[in-house]
Formats: C-alpha cells, structure tokens, sequence
C-alpha cells in the first residue's frame, strides 16, 4: 500500500497520472506535487475528493491550479485528516478558494500561501475560523492584507507558533502588536514589512508582559524575527532584543546594517534563541 508519493519537478507529469494515483491509491497519507507545471484542476480535486486519510498535500508552483481544483471537492465532504497544504505562488488561487479550503478541513495546522497575491483580507477571516488548530501559517507578498485581517486572525488562533508576513507592505506596528501577544509565537518574519518602526520590536520585545511602562521581562518565546529591509528600524531597537535573548540564552545574534543605493539605511536582524 502505497502512504507516500512525492513527484515534486515531474515536470512532464500529466493530469491523467495523478488522477490514477487518486483513483487506485486512496490510502495515501502524503502527497508531494511541487512544480509539478502541467497539473491542474481537475487531478488535484480528484485526489481531495478520494483521498480517506490524506494528511499533507504540497502543490507549491503548480502554477495551473485555480480555485475550482477546491470548488470541485464535494459538497458534503469533510477532509478531517488534512494538516498541511502548501500551495506557495499557486497565483491563480483568490478568496474563494481559501473559503472553501477552510470549510473542507477544518483541522489544518499549516497553511502556506506565499505569493497568492490574489489573497485579501476576506480570505485571513477565512482562515480565522481554523482557531487554535492553526500553528503556522505563511502569507508572505501576500500584499493586500491590511491590519485588521492580522487582528483577526490573532483573536481567533492564539496557537499560532509560526506566521511569515513578508512583503505585505500595508501592514503597520498595529498588526506586530498584536502578533507580540501570541503566547506560543516562536517565529515571525516581517521582511519589507516597511511601514512598521521600533515601536513593533519594542512590542515583540515585551511580549505579553504589557504594553507600557519599557518593561522587558524575557519571558517571549521568540526564537527568530527577520526583519531585512524595514527601513524605519534604529539602532535602538537593538537593546530590547538584545536584553530578551540574553534572559533565553541566545545562540546566535547577527545585527547587520547594509547601505541600499538611496543611501538609506536597512537594518536586519537574525534572531537564533535556545
């Protein structure tokens, strides 16, 4: 019995193959189709719609899939067992399709969508409804997401322990804010993120512990913050986090100032906790 089948850069794989594998391979528990180019709609619903105990599906760059490989799912079907769905730069995929996602398997845990950026602030309220079965998600260039979808999203899963929000440039020190108040959120990338200021570090820094008053207590769980390119970061904001690593005894610290061609100033931070 076949669990396992992973065919990512098949590039000559056909509709028709995956649509066998589907058919006669139900039991299977992961399926790996990334740059699998040819693959579209209709193999893709054929394997949700068989799929019994399918756990992980990957179909990042399967640059032909649009939202009626979800829509085709059947109306009454519930894919419990579903906890990872990649479908990074799947670029034709919008709200719709996320919707339906969410409705289809309620208990997803990851869920990547870098460079959807078709994605809008009605599919994060989609998203929301996963609740605390959602650990890591990943919206980077994802561009049209503003602040109130992140605040959403962080009322409605506080588990989350991962969230890459690169490149969505309308989001400000608001959205971090409230990220800052995850109580498992061990990871956040915030590359370009250009709109935020010290005032967001300041808050990751502090963590739950408060909102005012300066007070750094070390007790984030942060292990990593990636903030390349947000050129209205300081060099104050270095003390606070420098101060929350030393409390977790932190492994590694890079601080890295880089001279872009403008001449303006880009601070970028690697963060590597115990």
């Amino acid at each position: 019995m076949i669990s396992q089948i992973k065919l990512n850069d098949c590039s000559q794989l056909t509709d028709g193959c995956v649509t066998a594998f589907a058919n006669n391979c139900r039991q299977m528990l992961e399926i790996d189709l990334q740059n699998c180019n040819q693959t579209s709609d209709g193999s893709i619903a054929a394997l949700l719609n068989n799929g019994q105990h399918l756990r992980e599906l990957r179909l990042a760059h399967c640059s032909m899939i649009t939202d009626e490989a979800f829509l085709q799912i059947d109306y009454h079907r519930t894919i419990d067992t579903l906890r990872i769905l990649d479908l990074t730069a799947c670029e034709q995929i919008t709200d719709t399709a996320v919707s339906k996602i969410v409705s289809c398997a309620p208990r997803l845990r990851n869920l990547v969508l870098a460079k959807c950026r078709r994605i809008t602030d009605r599919a994060v309220s989609s998203i929301a409804k996963l609740g605390k079965n959602l650990h890591y998600v990943h919206l980077g260039h994802c561009s049209a997401i503003t602040d109130p979808a992140v605040i959403e999203l962080v009322k409605a899963c506080n588990r989350i322990r991962y969230i890459d929000l690169a490149c969505c440039h309308r989001l400000t020190d608001v959205s971090v804010t409230h990220l800052a108040l995850l109580p498992k959120l061990r990871r956040v990338g915030l590359v370009k993120c250009q709109a935020i200021t010290d005032n967001s570090i300041y808050a990751l820094a502090r963590g739950r512990s408060g909102h005012g008053g300066g007070h750094y207590s070390g007790t984030s769980s942060l292990e990593r913050v990636h903030l390349s390119y947000c050129v209205h970061l300081t060099l104050e904001v270095y003390h606070p986090l420098l101060f929350v690593s030393m409390v977790l005894r932190c492994s590694v610290l890079i601080l890295m100032m880089m001279m872009l061609r403008n001449r303006a100033c880009t601070i970028s931070f690697s963060i590597v906790l115990d």
